[in-house]
């Protein structure tokens, strides 16, 4: 007989009942719960009430280990040792401890409260409004005499994509797609209602936070199926995890990872845009200075097909990697008269090829 699954601990940790607060911005009306900081509401302001986030499961994810906005997990070893040991503000919730907030920043929190104390590092969150945007910003600090690798850092994105339980009609009026375009420093991710109406959520990453992987949060309790592909993270650095689950499997992108020395301080997050709509993501990123790259007749090219890359962007492009190498080519065409580069593209060899754009601020796309 097989013996029936542990049932997830249901002891309420996420502080609902000590209040949540919310903040107006030129795009959005959110919703912080005051004891996590996380988020419990994200609303644009001209989507008719419609919450990106799953704000109507709230109450049912109010335990240890179920994500929301806001939370954060890392892989860290220090100096000497071969083990990641995994931190995670999700896995034993307790209040974190308000800091002081003022000009751009709507709230902050040092997230020690929630974290384990043996973590070699101070994390502290900030929820920020820069040139009217929505920003969620991570401050790591190195409080140990000795280097700490930061092996994988993971931002969960967690929005209404949850059809379990719901009519049609209810799931378009509530929920939502998430759609990643892993594609580093240029990477986004959209969430767009399941009607395709109403205005596009983008999350775009801030200085040093590529997004370098797209992670399945397997162990958030919320229950998956045909109807509910579970949450995922927005990856920044993913070495520990291509050393351990990902060891069979090649990573889209090159894993990577960061070392703090004593007393350094790292910050990473990501910023939430709003496009009108699904036709106007590309527009809505260039006006962001974000580079948007457009390939036709798609990414699989048969070899006796040739397809073309189209780049639009600030910077310049200072050069063209290709894996494997011969794998593709690519020469340069003409730029269009809406100001794209364009390139022929190639295919020679069968099987997975990546081009990678590097631009002359050092950015990777």
């Amino acid at each position: 007989n097989r013996r029936r699954p542990t049932p997830p601990d249901t002891t309420p940790t996420l502080g609902l009942d000590q209040g949540v607060t919310g903040y107006d911005t030129p795009l959005f009306e959110i919703a912080l719960v005051d004891a996590s900081q996380t988020l419990a509401a994200l609303k644009p302001k001209e989507g008719d009430g419609f919450d990106f986030t799953p704000s109507d499961w709230l109450e049912r994810r109010d335990a240890n280990g179920y994500f929301h906005l806001g939370d954060l997990n890392l892989r860290l070893r220090q100096d000497g040792s071969e083990d990641w040991l995994h931190y995670s503000t999700a896995a034993a919730r307790k209040p974190v401890t308000p800091l002081e907030a003022s000009g751009q920043t709507l709230a902050a929190a040092d997230l020690a409260g929630t974290l384990p104390t043996d973590i070699p590092l101070a994390v502290r969150r900030y929820w920020e409004l820069v040139e009217g945007d929505l920003i969620l910003r991570f401050e790591l600090d190195n409080r140990t005499d000795g280097p700490v690798e930061v092996g994988a850092l993971g931002i969960p994105m967690v929005f209404n994509n949850i059809l379990q339980g719901r009519s049609l009609d209810e799931a378009h009026a509530v929920s939502s797609f998430s759609d990643p375009y892993i594609g580093g420093d240029a990477g986004y991710l959209q969430v767009s209602r399941l009607t395709g109406n109403g205005p596009t959520l983008l999350v775009v990453p801030q200085p040093d936070s590529p997004l370098e992987a797209y992670n399945p949060l397997l162990s958030d309790p919320t229950r998956r199926g045909v109807t509910f592909e579970g949450f995922h993270e927005w990856v920044v650095h993913s070495r520990a995890l291509a050393e351990t689950e990902w060891e069979e499997a090649q990573p889209w992108n090159p894993p990577t990872s960061a070392t703090l020395a004593p007393g350094e301080s790292r910050s990473y997050g990501v910023r939430f845009l709003l496009a009108d709509g699904l036709r106007d993501i590309e527009s809505t990123l260039l006006e962001h200075e974000r580079p948007v790259a457009v390939g036709i007749p798609g990414y699989i090219l048969p070899t006796d097909l040739n397809g073309r890359l189209f780049l639009k962007s600030n910077t310049p492009v200072q050069g063209i990697e290709i894996e494997p190498a011969g794998a593709l080519t690519l020469a340069e065409a003409e730029i269009t008269s809406g100001g794209w580069r364009a390139y022929d593209v190639r295919g020679h060899r069968w099987g997975r090829a990546r081009v990678t754009i590097a631009y002359s601020d050092g950015s990777r796309q």
